[in-house]
């Protein structure tokens, strides 16, 4: 529970939002989503699904407010000194505006976040009440436009769970083997990447086979893997909360005509996309590539998906960043150095099959890198 980088790098990332916060006027900012939070101070605790938020005014140190039995997390994973823990018998809206009154005595313009699933729109209109400011402001991009470019050691975080995924991914291929549950797949990928260091998953892998694999987010089940089916897989491991996904599809035998099929438009259209990522092309782009090689063999009804998303720090429910960014119709940000996504075509057709290929890819100077695959060689591939 020692933080996870030098202190230099929070202060940095703070100074930077502070920034933001100063040129869009915004007196005081209060920031929930437990991704920016452990982003701007590095408190990671799985308590996050109870009330927690980071108070952050134009200069000086931000406070975090904390139940209390969760202090000494905080404590332990961050560099803050200003830390309040309320009881489990406070009113900890009450509390956040005391706080708040008491770091900013008049707060004329209020930062909130208007898209986090952990600030429910009741415990919102209070805060928004409460402080009576003259105006209110959303926060949200002004923390995501900074954790979309990843820093070096954010970048060196997603190679080691890069590392974990793809031992993970290769021990859940090598079990995917006909005879073998789901779940004896699901139990070889748990124990490699826990084994080889990840922490808790931002989402559980998914393991599917056969029909089954024609459903988005099928988990395992007690289904027996049959010869000449695909098995579909995902995962992504998680080193010190940043994560790395990885989808791949494996098989014993000879696949069926159209199975096959999926599998090579859905390779082909994976490889088209990630040549798009790239410094000066676009998420849209890319999914225009992707969706075009997949036109080609004759196979749109089977896509029906955005073809990525940003990635980095990931806490339940989800491993990725796609409210950031998404490789989608429409997004037209140009890719960045730093940046890392997710690229992640998937052919599925339900109660047949389903044909998963990915890579996490990070965006570079030259072009591009990618991060996870599998080496683990198809029969018949």
């Amino acid at each position: 529970m020692t933080p996870v980088f030098p202190e230099q790098e929070f202060l940095g990332r703070t100074t930077r939002f502070q920034e933001a916060l100063a040129a869009s006027g915004i007196d005081l900012a209060i920031v929930s989503t437990p991704e920016s939070i452990n982003y701007l101070t590095g408190h990671g605790s799985p308590g996050y699904y109870t009330y927690q938020c980071l108070l952050v005014p134009q200069s000086g140190e931000p406070t975090l407010l904390t139940r209390e039995t969760e202090v000494i997390n905080a404590e332990e994973s961050s560099y803050l000194t200003h830390i309040v823990g309320y009881a489990d018998t406070d009113d900890p809206i009450a509390t956040t505006v005391d706080l708040g009154r008491s770091i900013v005595s008049t707060v004329e313009t209020l930062g909130l976040e208007q898209r986090s699933w952990f600030l429910v729109p009741s415990d919102y209109l209070r805060l928004e009440e409460s402080f009576s400011a003259r105006r209110t402001l959303p926060v949200d991009e002004l923390v995501n436009d900074l954790r979309l470019i990843k820093s070096d050691l954010e970048i060196a975080k997603i190679r080691q769970a890069a590392r974990i995924t793809n031992a993970g991914m290769r021990a859940g291929a090598c079990a995917a083997v006909p005879g073998a549950r789901e779940a004896d797949v699901a139990a070889a990928v748990f124990s490699t990447m826990v084994s080889e260091g990840s922490g808790y998953f931002g989402m559980e892998p998914f393991v599917a086979s056969g029909p089954r694999a024609g459903n988005i987010h099928a988990s395992w089940t007690g289904r027996v893997i049959r010869p000449g089916e695909g098995v579909l897989l995902e995962m992504a491991a998680s080193f010190d909360r940043y994560h790395a996904p990885l989808m791949y599809t494996v098989w014993t035998g000879e696949l069926e005509a159209r199975a096959a099929l999926m599998a090579r438009a859905c390779i082909a259209a994976r490889e088209a996309a990630i040549a798009c990522v790239k410094p000066g092309s676009t998420p849209e782009a890319a999914d225009e590539a992707c969706r075009q090689v997949i036109a080609d063999f004759g196979l749109s009804d089977t896509y029906r998906k955005r073809t990525g998303y940003s990635v980095g720090i990931a806490f339940a429910p989800d491993w990725g960043e796609g409210h950031i960014l998404s490789l989608k119709k429409g997004e037209t940000r140009e890719f960045k150095p730093g940046m890392v996504v997710h690229v992640v075509p998937t052919l599925r057709q339900g109660g047949y099959a389903g044909m998963g290929f990915s890579g996490a890819v990070l965006v570079t100077e030259e072009g591009h890198e990618v991060l996870t695959s599998c080496d683990v060689v198809q029969p018949g591939a």
